[in-house]
């Protein structure tokens, strides 16, 4: 009996495995808030439809009358929202005066999906999709893009949409990140590592 209980309080004492520690996802908290007057900030949580990935959002849903984009070295102190650019090949251009960045399709007009040659891989993204007179601006953990768009044209109320009529893809892979400036402080991350971002500043 003694020699049980030294084998279990040996094993309970054995340091965690580093592998089985980086499988347990991290918490993904839904919340939300004001997003200095050009819209709202949100932090979402889905499972893939097709790969069944758990996937964490975060969410700029703003209107779309409300600020102006460019594309800039590094996020300014006024910018509401920074985004990730990271040359994603595609010629689907994002319509904003001064935004000259173009991607792939994640959601074509008018509200397609593309069939991404059947690529399944998952990494961490940044899209900004359009829904009538909103514009969302959206980071995730790693996703397929078969799942994220599955999951922006069949679930947009998720993301505090109607409808996604187009979506393009700006970033992908490990320097994909979205930082945004809310009344309560930063959501997202702080540090985006790029060597261009999107900005999003609040028109004057």
């Amino acid at each position: 009996m003694r020699f049980a209980t030294a084998a279990v309080l040996a094993l309970a004492l054995l340091p965690t495995s580093p592998a089985l520690a980086q499988s347990t996802p991290a918490p993904c908290d839904a919340r939300a808030a004001n997003l200095g007057g050009i819209g709202r900030a949100s932090v979402v949580a889905f499972t893939g439809p097709v790969l069944g990935a758990r996937v964490c959002a975060t969410v700029a849903n703003l209107a779309s009358d409300t600020f102006t984009v460019r594309i800039a070295d590094a996020a300014p102190a006024d910018a509401l929202v920074a985004a990730a650019l990271t040359g994603e090949p595609g010629t689907a251009a994002l319509p904003f005066d001064g935004a000259t960045a173009v991607g792939r399709y994640v959601i074509a007009p008018p509200g397609t999906i593309p069939s991404f040659n059947g690529e399944i891989a998952e990494a961490p993204r940044v899209v900004v999709a359009f829904a009538g007179a909103r514009v969302l601006v959206i980071g995730t953990t790693p996703v397929a893009l078969v799942d994220l768009a599955r999951e922006l044209r069949d679930q947009p109320d998720l993301f505090g949409a109607d409808a996604i009529e187009r979506a393009v893809l700006i970033a992908s892979g490990p320097g994909a990140a979205l930082s945004l400036h809310t009344a309560d402080g930063v959501v997202g991350t702080d540090n985006i590592a790029t060597s261009k971002v999107l900005v999003f500043i609040k028109r004057g």
